[in-house]
């Protein structure tokens, strides 16, 4: 398959829910306060607009295509529907639901741009689904992109999209993990270089942790909850390095 896709440095949406203060507490997750010369925060709060999402809201990421028109329409054509839109940047941001029940966007890559390693940025995105193996297929046809079945041995079921052996985004087999009940949902994972220090602070927030400091195939992990129930995760740079090169050698 052909196409450029990844996820940019300011696509990762938090929509909905108590926008102010998701906005105060992951300022302090992401401990951007201090500011920085860096690329910028990586997640933009936006109101929920005419988008259903749950009470707490969700998290949508934006993939960033070489041409997200000819990206909607497939997307479309697989089966997804208009979702609506979201305020971004002053323009009105598509989303879609996908057949699993997922939302995500669509924009274009704006230019070439360096790979973000900042601590406190979104260093991965992790769809958690009971349909672990459609949906994989779903957005590797809709984004270009190319799909590698179990990268490394692990417990669950975990696949990965690839673009360009660029790491695109991770599918779970939510069923593994969590009750049917829950609804399909994105966690966005944190790059942090000390990860039991980090979910302690992040603790001392608010967060309450969903999986404590773990080590896996991917590297060491956690995912939290935040004071408003909406999960996100926490990942160190080794992540990087092994999601970079299983992208590369597994084909």
């Amino acid at each position: 398959m052909t196409g450029s896709v990844g996820i940019t440095s300011d696509t990762v949406l938090f929509v909905g829910g108590d926008t102010s203060g998701g906005r105060a507490f992951y300022a302090l997750a992401m401990d951007h306060g201090r500011g920085s010369d860096g690329p910028g925060q990586r997640i933009s709060f936006v109101s929920a607009g005419d988008v259903p999402v749950p009470p707490q809201g969700c998290w949508v990421p934006c993939f960033g295509t070489d041409d997200h028109v000819a990206a909607g329409r497939r997307a479309l054509d697989l089966g997804a529907r208009p979702a609506g839109t979201v305020p971004v940047d002053g323009r009105d941001q598509p989303v879609y639901s996908a057949p699993d029940g997922a939302l995500f966007g669509l924009t274009d890559v704006p230019g070439s741009r360096p790979h973000s390693q900042r601590l406190g940025d979104v260093a991965f995105v992790d769809l958690y689904t009971p349909l672990a193996e459609e949906a994989a297929t779903y957005y590797a046809q809709t984004l270009s992109c190319h799909l590698i079945d179990e990268p490394a041995p692990s417990p669950g079921n975990y696949r990965l999209l690839v673009s360009a052996d660029r790491p695109v985004a991770g599918v779970v087999d939510m069923l593994d993990v969590l009750p049917s009940a829950v609804p399909p949902h994105w966690i966005p994972f944190l790059r942090v270089l000390d990860l039991e220090a980090e979910v302690a602070r992040l603790s001392d927030l608010g967060a309450r942790v969903r999986v404590p400091a773990t080590d896996s195939a991917m590297g060491p992990f956690a995912v939290l909850v935040d004071p408003f129930g909406v999960a996100f995760g926490l990942q160190t740079p080794v992540s990087d390095e092994l999601l970079r090169t299983y992208a590369t050698i597994r084909r």
